[in-house]
């Protein structure tokens, strides 16, 4: 092969190499440019000086503009500090005091309205149902908290879907403090989801913050988000919701779901479940596995009734359960997010772990 070739050979390669690279950083600007009028620069001023053991601090963080009528959606984690003022900065510089009107516990966002706000005609903001997701297809983080005009962006691909006990969207691209409350989109424009720090394990405030720049980024489905609007719009807070049965530590992934404790006074008691009881269906859906059980509850509000099918001494019985609350006692909003656990109830004396 005489040297001209080989240069030729060699250019291909490395064209073929970088070009899609180019292709796909010159795709961004477009991606991002529906969806930066709806983007908010969330400013919190006050509250309290520590979250559990966790120091809190003001800052900003990022929106979304839903409507004209100024609700603002955003990570629920900017406000587990109470502020006492929240100031918006619009795409356009306009500035407008919030309140809070409700908080999501459960999927970690909360809602905002805007005070006398009207503002412009909002382009829509096209969504993709999380179905449609692909592994391994391109995604955008956009944020704002840099600059209030202009988005901070992270690019990378899906990397899990139904995480996080089926909430949530798995990304490797950054996301962070930078993006929290922002969206999550595709390089068509499209809506995914709204980026939010959650763990599995977890039980701490910071739960999933510390995976920041580790390639694992999870988000909350559009989809889902719209489904709790209105309930939102309530001015109600949506808490996780609690069963009060559970099984071993060592069973809950691969273990059948036979209830190993139930909790005193607990939905569970109350509704004849007892150990040694197996779940069969939740709500007409078979529960072959203590994960399966676990997944299901653990996606459940307070206030959900279900009607459970479990097996006894080889016969099927039926009972109806509404699930309740996680128990706080007197402690405060701040206090119920530092000690809520996402595992659920945990028996620490005989090692048992919650399906809720």
């Amino acid at each position: 092969m005489s040297m001209r070739t080989f240069l030729i050979a060699l250019c291909a390669v490395f064209s073929f190499l970088f070009l899609p690279t180019i292709y796909v950083v010159a795709d961004v600007p477009s991606a991002i440019s529906g969806v930066v009028p709806h983007l908010v620069r969330i400013e919190t001023i006050g509250g309290h000086e520590r979250v559990g053991s966790e120091l809190a601090n003001e800052g900003t963080s990022t929106g979304i503009l839903l409507n004209q009528e100024g609700y603002v959606i955003t990570g629920a984690f900017n406000f587990l500090h109470d502020p006492t003022s929240i100031l918006l900065v619009f795409s356009d510089g306009t500035k407008k005091v919030a309140q809070k009107i409700a908080t999501d516990r459960l999927r970690m966002l909360t809602l905002l309205k805007a005070n006398d706000f009207s503002g412009n005609e909002l382009p829509p903001l096209p969504m993709r149902s999380k179905e449609s997701l692909r592994i391994g297809e391109r995604c955008i983080a956009v944020g704002t908290v840099l600059s209030p005009v202009e988005p901070n962006v992270t690019l990378g691909i899906i990397s899990g879907k139904n995480r996080i006990w089926g909430k949530a969207i798995q990304t490797d691209a950054a996301i962070g403090p930078n993006n929290y409350g922002g969206l999550l989109i595709d390089f068509e424009g499209n809506v995914l989801g709204i980026p939010v720090p959650l763990s599995m394990m977890s039980q701490d405030v910071m739960a999933g913050a510390e995976l920041y720049d580790a390639g694992v980024g999870m988000a909350i489905p559009w989809e889902d988000m719209l489904t709790l609007l209105p309930k939102l719009k309530e001015g109600n807070d949506l808490s996780p919701g609690s069963v009060g049965f559970g099984f071993r530590d060592n069973q809950t992934f691969i273990g059948e779901p036979v209830i190993a404790t139930v909790q005193p006074d607990s939905a569970a008691e109350r509704g004849g479940l007892r150990v040694g009881d197996r779940i069969v269906r939740i709500d007409d859906t078979p529960m072959p596995t203590a994960l399966a059980v676990t997944k299901n509850l653990r996606q459940r509000y307070a206030g959900e009734t279900l009607t459970i099918v479990f097996q006894r001494e080889g016969a099927e019985q039926t009972i109806s359960l509404t699930t309740t609350p996680i128990r706080t006692g007197n402690r405060t909003n701040v206090e119920y997010a530092v000690e809520y656990a996402p595992i659920g109830y945990r028996h620490t004396s005989s090692n048992v772990n919650a399906g809720r």
